[in-house]
């Protein structure tokens, strides 16, 4: 991959390209179609990421959703910043704020059970990208095509590859269920000291956090044990199919995570009306 050098003077005189700014990097426009992510701090997990991404790029770009860097932005032989493409317009976490349709929902959620659908497809069947994990899976992080329904997954260098140490995740934290899980299953949702490592279950687990939380208003990553077993029989009762209700069952149980996208447009037209009055 190519180095484009730019001194961290020239990045800072480029016209911010999001406002909001996060601890650890600001994006700037570069060009019509390109930003610069300038970080403020690179510690040595996130330069092993950004390498080992640059080392597996060739199998990460089959998989047109990742939004991966393009250059990597140097000053006297130290990363200071990635290029990176634009992408959609918005992420989804802005996306539903405009109150979109029911349908609508579905529609880009059912994008992303097909997007990690065909990530195992690439582990188990080729044997590629078998140490690679998005982790960070959550609405901030997805970006989205409003006109076709596509999506495209960003700030990737915050995601599991190699041997890089986990980043900080907005739903993978257990905040209830932590004695439960690191008692009965640890090898599913393994640790490292104070953070889950991301695999396919935690991906599945973060993509049925976000089913729930969009389409029934519910939040299981502040639930006990119990509350999300009474959650899913209340949805159960008003007329949840069985097979997405099956699949969230696996959650926390010790069988693998089941990928619920092909039972998402099964749900009944009337369901989201009949969610918000049981709420």
């Amino acid at each position: 991959m190519k180095r484009l050098y730019m001194k961290e003077k020239e990045i800072l005189s480029l016209p911010i390209y999001y406002a909001k700014r996060t601890n650890e990097a600001t994006l700037y426009s570069y060009s019509k179609t390109e930003l610069i992510k300038y970080f403020h701090y690179l510690g040595d997990n996130k330069i092993n990421t950004i390498y080992e991404i640059e080392r597996q790029q060739k199998d990460l770009r089959q998989i047109k959703e990742l939004l991966l860097f393009q250059k990597i932005v140097v000053e006297d032989y130290q990363i200071i910043a990635l290029l990176l493409e634009k992408g959609y317009p918005i992420n989804f976490k802005e996306y539903l704020k405009n109150n979109p349709s029911y349908q609508d929902k579905i529609l880009f959620l059912k994008k992303i059970g097909l997007l990690l659908e065909k990530l195992n497809k690439i582990r188990t069947q080729e044997g590629l990208l078998t140490d690679f994990f998005i982790g960070d899976l959550q609405e901030a992080n997805i970006l989205i095509d409003e006109e076709n329904h596509n999506i495209q997954i960003c700030d990737m260098d915050s995601c599991k590859i190699g041997n890089n140490k986990p980043f900080p995740t907005k739903y993978l934290q257990f905040l209830k269920m932590y004695p439960y899980i690191t008692k009965k299953l640890i090898k599913k949702y393994p640790l490292a000291v104070y953070s889950f490592i991301p695999n396919h279950n935690t991906d599945l687990y973060c993509y049925m956090v976000m089913i729930l939380k969009i389409l029934f208003s519910v939040d299981i990553t502040k639930q006990n044990f119990n509350e999300f077993y009474q959650t899913l029989y209340a949805l159960k009762s008003e007329g949840l199919p069985k097979p997405l209700y099956e699949s969230f069952l696996t959650l926390f149980g010790p069988q693998e995570n089941q990928n619920p996208y092909l039972f998402l447009e099964d749900i009944p037209y009337p369901f989201e009306k009949r969610v918000k009055n049981m709420i």
